[in-house]
């Protein structure tokens, strides 16, 4: 998984999202191993250092424990999203542009409609205040 260099936060919290929704997936079952340090390495392509920090987030989260020897194994899965997709960060951002796009295109209709209806209106008349 390329990390994407977009994203603001850390790489340590990007590859702990993506395992979290490694775990929440129907690929692991709890008592499952995690890939070790060294194929995460290959998968992620950074510094052990930042593996064992995202490994360090769900092991607080009480996703995973580690054991020496052993790896690391997933105790729970995630409670909040379990079974169901966790969108990426630029999946948000995507899903978001979608959005302002469609706000954009509302306003311009709403702009419209408010032309005719108040264009219109302009060549009706206007009550004279004299007449209240």
């Amino acid at each position: 998984m390329a990390l994407d260099p977009t994203d603001p936060r850390p790489a340590y919290q990007q590859i702990a999202d993506d395992l979290r929704r490694h775990i929440a997936s129907d690929e692991v079952q709890v008592g499952d191993k995690l890939d070790s340090l060294t194929e995460l390495q290959a998968k992620y392509g950074r510094a052990v250092m930042t593996l064992q920090k995202a490994l360090d987030v769900l092991r607080n989260e009480g996703l995973v424990i580690s054991r020496q020897g052993e790896g690391t194994i997933v105790v729970k899965k995630p409670e909040a999203h379990a079974g169901e997709e966790i969108p990426t960060p630029h999946e948000l951002r995507q899903m978001f542009e979608r959005i302002n796009s469609a706000l954009d295109d509302l306003g311009l209709r709403l702009t419209a409609v408010e032309a005719e209806v108040f264009g219109a209106a302009k060549d009706a008349p206007q009550p004279d205040s004299n007449d209240r």
